[in-house]
C-alpha cells in the first residue's frame, strides 16, 4: 500500500472518507450511495468547493437529502450498476435500515424499482468529460460498476470504494488487480473502505 499522497479525511463517523488534500475547488465529484448520512458529500461542497453530484434512489435517502442538503450538491434519484436499465432494489432484512439491494441479498418479498445507470450514462446527462472523485458505496454492486466504468476507460483521479453486502476476497481481489493494471494505487484502507488514487 503506497501513502505518498497527503490525505484529508472529510464526513463524520461510518460516512467519513480519506481524500487527497490537493482537489482542487471545482473538481467533479461524484458520491454513489447516500444513506442517511451525507456528511462527506456535504464536506466535500461546503469545505474544498467540490461539484458534488449524489446519487440514491431508495426513498429515505431521498427524504433525508430534501430536508438536509439545502441546496449544497446536486442529487439525483438514479442508482449506479453496469447497465441502463428500470431494476428492483430489494429491502433489507431488518425494516430499520435504509439500505436496499440490487440483489436479494437478504430473501425479502419487499422492493422498489428505480432507473440505474452506468457511470458513463451518467456523464453524458450531467455533461461531462471527467470525473476527479468518485466514491462509491452502493450495497454490494460495487464489483458491476467499476468493470463497466474500466471497460469504457472512466479513470476518476480519486476511487473510494466500500467492499461490501458481502465482500469474500475472492471477489475483491480481481477488481482490485484491475484497477492496479488500470494504474490505480491503494492509498488507504480502513476496514471495507478503499481509496485509490489514479498515478497519471
Amino acid at each position: 500500500m503506497k501513502n505518498a499522497v497527503e490525505l484529508r479525511q472529510y464526513g463524520q463517523g461510518h460516512a467519513a472518507w480519506w481524500v487527497p488534500a490537493d482537489l482542487a475547488a471545482g473538481s467533479v465529484a461524484y458520491c454513489g450511495g447516500v444513506g442517511l448520512d451525507a456528511t462527506f458529500d456535504f464536506a466535500l461542497a461546503d469545505e474544498m468547493g467540490l461539484e458534488v453530484h449524489s446519487f440514491d434512489p431508495t426513498p429515505r435517502a431521498l427524504e433525508y437529502m430534501e430536508r438536509e442538503n439545502r441546496g449544497r450538491v446536486r442529487m439525483h434519484p438514479w442508482g449506479l450498476l453496469d447497465r441502463d436499465e428500470v431494476v428492483r432494489f430489494h429491502a433489507p432484512a431488518d425494516p430499520r435500515h435504509v439500505n436496499f439491494f440490487v440483489e436479494n441479498l437478504h430473501g425479502t418479498e419487499e422492493y422498489f424499482e428505480a432507473e440505474c445507470l452506468t457511470i458513463s450514462t451518467v456523464m453524458e446527462r450531467l455533461g461531462h468529460e471527467r470525473i476527479d472523485l468518485l466514491k462509491i458505496d452502493i450495497e454490494g454492486s460495487w464489483g458491476k460498476v467499476i468493470d463497466r466504468m474500466l471497460d469504457d476507460s472512466i479513470l476518476p483521479g480519486t476511487l473510494c470504494v466500500e467492499f461490501d453486502s458481502p465482500a469474500p476476497l475472492w471477489r475483491v481481489r480481481p477488481i482490485v488487480r484491475r484497477l492496479q493494471k488500470a494504474g490505480y494505487s491503494l492509498v488507504r484502507r480502513d476496514k471495507e473502505n478503499c481509496v485509490f488514487v489514479h498515478t497519471r
